[in-house]
């Protein structure tokens, strides 16, 4: 668990080309700094939904006053469709690759996703990684590298690269 950091957070929030009657998804919200992010950006904390496989995190979640829908976004599959998708993924096992892919078909037509992704799949010749790199060009998204350390100002430092994908729809 890597809590997205502040100049992240600036950067997911500047390009999600907020709105304040838009309908928010964080499919893996952590301790919320993504969604808080959001609400100080204008949107109501009753426009924003949350998911969050941590029991831990899902209890701040809770005590902060976040909607969350459920436990694991991946295994969910609500009707309601989203204006803006703002995540940071986990990255193990492909996992941020799965979780834009899904979080995309969340999206209402005119949507954005704006996802802090690992540098991995952009240079990684296995096959998920080629078949990502293959969906997210026919969608159209784009994909640019944050800047070295980007994660070193996190509650969770890490130097792990990551890039930051936008995806309309």
């Amino acid at each position: 668990y890597f809590p997205t950091p502040p100049a992240v957070l600036d950067r997911i929030i500047a390009e999600a080309n907020l709105s304040p009657e838009h309908l928010v998804l964080e499919p893996s919200a952590g301790k919320g700094s993504i969604v808080e992010a959001a609400i100080a950006a204008g949107i109501p904390q009753e426009n924003i939904s949350c998911y969050e496989i941590s029991h831990r995190l899902r209890a701040i979640l809770r005590a902060k006053g976040h909607i969350i829908l459920g436990y694991d976004f991946t295994e969910s599959q609500p009707e309601e469709k989203y204006d803006r998708v703002l995540m940071n993924p986990p990255f193990e096992e492909g996992l941020d690759m799965q979780h834009v892919v899904l979080a995309h078909q969340r999206l209402k037509p005119g949507g954005r996703l704006v996802a802090i992704m690992s540098r991995g799949p952009f240079f990684r010749e296995d096959r998920r990684s080629r078949a990502f790199r293959a969906w997210l060009e026919a969608a159209g998204g784009t994909h640019e590298s944050l800047p070295e350390g980007s994660f070193k100002d996190s509650d969770n430092p890490t130097g792990a690269a990551t890039e930051m994908v936008i995806v309309d729809k």
